[in-house]
């Protein structure tokens, strides 16, 4: 069922525009930043063990520092915007969504520093705002299931679209995994610009997913505006 803050092809939008946000900017970490995920927890930890197994360099270090940085963005979007007496707000998305945007365009400006895609504080602050970012996107579809499927990992994704594949026969359920086929899209899509545009412009190219989550953003309907 939709969330009554997004009209159906608001939902489509809404959750394409995220996961490409999400692809774009771990793709990004992972060319930019010498392999770091910024929304795929568990890639760092694989990453991190098989580079210490090998007695890799303290930058290896960065792929464990990931954790407490998303670990806060999970608790505090959590805390800041669950209601005690109820889901997160439409009001309160939109709140959050600025967020990340603002974190996003934050990621763009430090990446026109010259070298930011060498090993230093830029390159640290980047992986930092965009783990961030990526944790309180994860932290928002769990606090508001009803916004539709996960747009950070897409393994869950595509095994319930393969599922639909087989078994999907009624309308709803086709138009179910016509959805969940443009989030698994996007996020290819996303992954491909990020890997392009930081090999040829670098950080600087975090300015495309900033707009991207904006027009998420304006997607949600404000419940003040409506009420």
């Amino acid at each position: 069922m939709t969330d009554p803050s997004l009209s159906q092809p608001d939902a489509f939008a809404f959750e394409g525009a995220l996961a490409f946000t999400a692809g774009f900017a771990d793709t990004a970490t992972f060319v930019g930043a010498d392999r770091v995920f910024c929304a795929h927890m568990t890639g760092n930890l694989v990453v991190f063990a098989s580079e210490a197994a090998r007695q890799s360099g303290p930058e290896e270090w960065l792929k464990l520092a990931t954790f407490p940085v998303f670990v806060a963005a999970v608790v505090g979007t959590t805390s800041l915007t669950r209601a005690s007496d109820g889901p997160v707000e439409s009001t309160a998305i939109r709140r959050v969504l600025a967020v990340v945007a603002l974190l996003f365009a934050a990621s763009a400006l430090l990446g026109a520093v010259p070298g930011s895609t060498s090993p230093g504080a830029a390159r640290i602050g980047i992986v930092a705002l965009l783990v961030l970012a990526m944790g309180i996107q994860n932290a928002l579809h769990r606090l508001r299931p009803g916004l539709g499927a996960p747009t950070t990992v897409m393994t869950g994704n595509l095994t319930q679209w393969l599922t639909w594949l087989v078994t999907a026969h009624t309308a709803d359920e086709k138009e179910k995994r016509r959805g969940l086929g443009l989030i698994i899209l996007l996020f290819v899509t996303g992954c491909m610009l990020g890997a392009l545009g930081v090999s040829r412009f670098g950080f600087a190219s975090l300015g495309l997913p900033t707009m991207v989550a904006l027009f998420a953003r304006s997607r949600v309907r404000d419940a003040r505006a409506s009420s």
